[in-house]
């Protein structure tokens, strides 16, 4: 897979992280399915070419998905089927605080979910993934996406999770509620609904993305090294939170892995 990714305009660099291709290469030829880690933020995916099929870890069945859906919070990891054609997406991955404010849905409802972009009933989203659909270059499609936000989506900073998140301590296991300034009750609730997992939950995800960023970058630490760097009592309970969350030991994912692509070019076996 070729991922790559974009910067938003300034406007909006409180509410998109980035935006997103993934596109298939002829070295997918041979393989039919990959894995998603999560990272603890939301996605709009428009399928420019097939959909795939989407297996959240847990479940059963695959389940297929529509040509514009949206990733709630991931608790564990996805595979993605692309074994019924050729994939080019575009997607826009948005910061967990944001969301809700302007989708005014409870987060709750769309974690390990892929829904259907267009049945969240959002203003003039049909018109939206039309104008994606037909959109001639990568610009377009960024134009469009964001005219859309600026028309129809408004967020107060000062009401969001945005200032918790930027005074989290990730590495750390334990959540150091007196630099919050919010009981942890209240913390609960508001993720729950506005992100869609608990803080602890979410720390973990974060935690595990930086020791993933670090084995990519460095191989030369020690998993005990990385562990205790990251707040992990020892090894062992390092490495069962990285498999809950990829299905795979450090050691297995590093073999996995695309060493200069995204977490998105993870094969599943």
């Amino acid at each position: 897979m070729k991922f790559e990714q974009y910067h938003p305009s300034e406007a909006f660099q409180n509410i998109i992280a980035y935006y997103w291709t993934l596109k298939t290469t002829e070295k997918d030829f041979n393989v039919s399915k990959y894995r998603f880690v999560p990272d603890g933020y939301v996605d709009w995916v428009f399928h420019l070419g097939t959909p795939w099929q989407c297996n959240f870890s847990g479940k059963d069945s695959n389940a297929a998905t529509d040509r514009f859906h949206v990733f709630g919070q991931i608790k564990n990891y996805v595979d993605l089927d692309i074994s019924q054609g050729a994939i080019h997406v575009f997607g826009v991955k948005f910061y967990p605080w944001a969301v809700n404010q302007f989708w005014k849905i409870d987060m709750h409802y769309l974690t390990d979910q892929s829904v259907d972009l267009e049945s969240l009933e959002l203003k003039q989203i049909k018109t939206l993934s039309d104008k994606i659909i037909n959109a001639k270059t990568l610009t377009s499609r960024i134009k469009a996406v964001e005219k859309y936000l600026l028309k129809h989506c408004s967020t107060n900073q000062n009401e969001t999770l945005q200032t918790v998140f930027n005074r989290f301590d990730h590495n750390t296991s334990d959540l150091n509620l007196n630099n919050l300034n919010v009981s942890k009750r209240r913390l609960e609730q508001r993720f729950k609904t506005e992100i869609g997992i608990s803080p602890h939950h979410y720390n973990k995800i974060i935690r595990i993305n930086n020791i993933i960023d670090n084995l990519k970058q460095n191989q030369e630490d020690t998993l005990t090294q990385l562990a205790l760097a990251h707040g992990f009592y020892d090894q062992s309970h390092c490495i069962k939170d990285f498999k809950m969350f990829t299905g795979y030991s450090p050691k297995q994912f590093l073999k996995s892995i695309n060493p200069d692509g995204d977490i998105l070019n993870l094969v599943a076996n």
